[in-house]
């Protein structure tokens, strides 16, 4: 079968959107396949096309069996200007209309969201090849940017809104990982026939514990020595509202065994490091980014794992594909949040929940959690509930084999 995916992100960038759909594309192709996916040049977080890379009007390569067409996109630095960033997302939506063009006749086409905009260039490829269409919703948009106060203009909310609307009516099947999403668009007067509940999944052969010698050497080389390492890793940017972490290391400076280390980049990394060289923290340490293939040595080197999102309902139904990961990994987990993934970590066992937004709440988190002997019971727990409910072979088969039978209904047009 022949399957076009569209995504603004893809590998090398990092990103839940990069290594979901990259899973997929790459796992379609051993199955067999003929997979293309259509991308924009490597720029996120930071906005700035990748080494090794140059803006042209057409990139194809091929890499581990997928088809990758490549095309312009207008990158930028400043995520936080509702104008840039339309910009950005506006432009790849227009220039994935030819990149798949130039792709073979797929079966079926299947998109990423957000952003959202992608679902008018599937929109525009569905009444040229005449094929069914798939969005995964990963997040609500406008929701977010509303929430986030990006988006303010009267005017402008509900032109988004009814683009929205107009995605999701003309995009045959709607594909969540969470109950919340799922029925906050159903209750938007979207048919419920047309969403189904595909679970997030994590590669728990790649996220394990590594051997003890590993995670010693990754401790001597960043001087982490004996401490109680609380670890971060993933996209530092607005979402995340990290510096309540740094707000909390300030309230346990003076516990000199307990050192948060927060791995990676995003817009916002710049704001928390001067933060905490004005406040002179010597117990926050950041690390650059690291390829997904080298983060499990680090995970190993900590004691506890890290995940906060900053509050906000449209985040209810939100589970970062960290914490999945992080599951996986058998570690402990301190989690700040509402909604889906304060439920699933309770659930799971698999670490405590605190008030997102509160750092004294993480705090008092991390002081639970040093004083706790019965860490590593927490761990395995975590380790055994992504087994048994988050493998990513069991999901991807499941999932491939609803788009090929999707593809293999009678083609249409709107």
């Amino acid at each position: 079968m022949n399957i076009l995916l569209l995504t603004q992100y893809y590998p090398p960038e990092p990103g839940s959107a990069s290594m979901r759909i990259s899973e997929i594309s790459q796992y379609l192709a051993t199955q067999g396949h003929d997979v293309t996916v259509v991308t924009g040049f490597p720029n996120y977080p930071q906005g700035k096309i990748y080494k090794g890379y140059k803006i042209k009007i057409l990139q194809k390569e091929k890499v581990s069996g997928v088809n990758i067409i490549r095309v312009p996109l207008y990158p930028t630095p400043y995520r936080r200007s509702f104008k840039h960033r339309m910009l950005n997302h506006i432009s790849f939506m227009l220039t994935a209309i030819y990149g798949g063009l130039l792709s073979q006749k797929p079966d079926v086409i299947y998109f990423y969201s957000p952003p959202l905009f992608l679902g008018f260039t599937a929109w525009v490829l569905k009444k040229f090849y005449r094929v069914p269409t798939v969005v995964e919703i990963n997040d609500l948009w406008p929701h977010a940017p509303i929430a986030l106060g990006i988006i303010k203009n009267k005017i402008v909310i509900r032109l988004a809104e009814a683009f929205e609307r107009f995605v999701y009516k003309k995009t045959d099947h709607l594909f969540f990982y969470s109950n919340t999403h799922r029925q906050t668009i159903v209750n938007k007067g979207i048919s419920q026939k047309k969403t189904e509940i595909h679970p997030l999944w994590v590669d728990t052969e790649h996220f394990k514990e590594s051997s003890k010698g590993i995670s010693k050497r990754v401790r001597e080389e960043y001087g982490l020595g004996n401490k109680f390492v609380v670890m971060y890793a993933g996209v530092i940017g607005l979402a995340q509202g990290l510096d309540v972490v740094i707000e909390a290391a300030g309230r346990l400076r003076d516990n000199p065994e307990i050192l948060f280390v927060l791995i990676g980049d995003g817009a916002e990394k710049a704001k928390l490091m001067e933060k905490v060289e004005t406040e002179r923290l010597s117990n926050v340490l950041f690390i650059p980014f690291q390829p997904v293939k080298e983060i499990p040595k680090f995970l190993s080197a900590a004691d506890v794992l890290l995940a906060h999102l900053a509050p906000a309902p449209h985040r209810l139904g939100t589970i970062p594909a960290k914490v999945l990961a992080y599951m996986s990994m058998g570690k402990l987990l301190l989690v700040a949040a509402y909604g889906e993934t304060a439920d699933l970590v309770k659930r799971s066992g698999a670490g405590i929940v605190v008030e997102p937004g509160d750092p004294e709440a993480l705090a008092e988190g991390v002081l639970s959690l040093y004083r706790n002997e019965n860490r590593d019971a927490m761990g395995k727990a975590g380790r055994e509930y992504a087994l048994e409910h988050f493998d990513k072979k069991k999901l991807l088969g499941e999932l491939e084999r609803r788009l090929v039978e999707i593809g293999r209904k009678e083609a249409y047009g709107d």
